[in-house]
């Protein structure tokens, strides 16, 4: 099994390890001449109280360029949504809770994307709503990617077993070989 593509589930937990993921997962498509997918998931929850917060005249926007019917993810295929920074305040504190998660996803992308560039590794970036784990799963199995990197947390056997993860989600259902990134590595 040769490795062509590779994708990359990053989500909110990611955010405090941007660099240390981007750099494992550097060291294994690199070599390779790999292409990485950069694979970001919001749920659906956070993705629609960020639109209700973006405002009317947001909605107005979508309305107009989406005349037949305004589209359940606006912007999502690929980069965070342009109408989320539009709406994003100057001040971070007064930011509401949604916005401020899709921002953060969009800073956590911005950073893979210059790990990626620096290094010269080929990427892209395909986002979606929904439930990340299976969306994830879905899109590994739409792209035919040769593995998938998730990044993992450290947690008890109590947390693990009442709360679960999307990473551990991810390693159970995808049909795909899996490269964990544990917290602590590249540190």
């Amino acid at each position: 099994m040769g490795l062509d593509t590779l994708l990359v589930a990053v989500g909110e937990g990611d955010v405090e390890r941007t660099d240390a993921i981007a750099d494992a997962v550097i060291d294994v498509a690199a070599p390779a001449g790999a292409t990485v997918v950069i694979a970001h998931v919001i749920d659906e929850e956070t993705y629609r109280r960020a639109l209700e917060e973006a405002g009317e005249e947001t909605t107005t926007f979508l309305e107009r360029r989406f005349k037949d019917r305004l589209p359940d993810q606006p912007g999502f295929e690929g980069d965070v949504p342009r109408w989320v920074e539009r709406r994003s305040l100057a001040d971070e504190d007064v930011r509401p809770e949604p916005v401020a998660t899709v921002l953060d996803r969009k800073a956590l992308i911005q950073e893979m994307v210059e790990a990626f560039e620096d290094a010269g590794v080929e990427y892209e970036i395909r986002g979606d709503v929904g439930d990340p784990a299976e969306r994830i799963v879905a899109m590994a199995d739409e792209l035919d990617v040769d593995f998938v990197a998730v990044g993992g947390r450290n947690q008890s056997a109590t947390r693990q077993r009442l709360f679960g993860s999307v990473s551990q989600e991810i390693l159970r259902s995808v049909n795909r070989p899996v490269i964990s990134i544990r917290e602590g590595v590249g540190e």
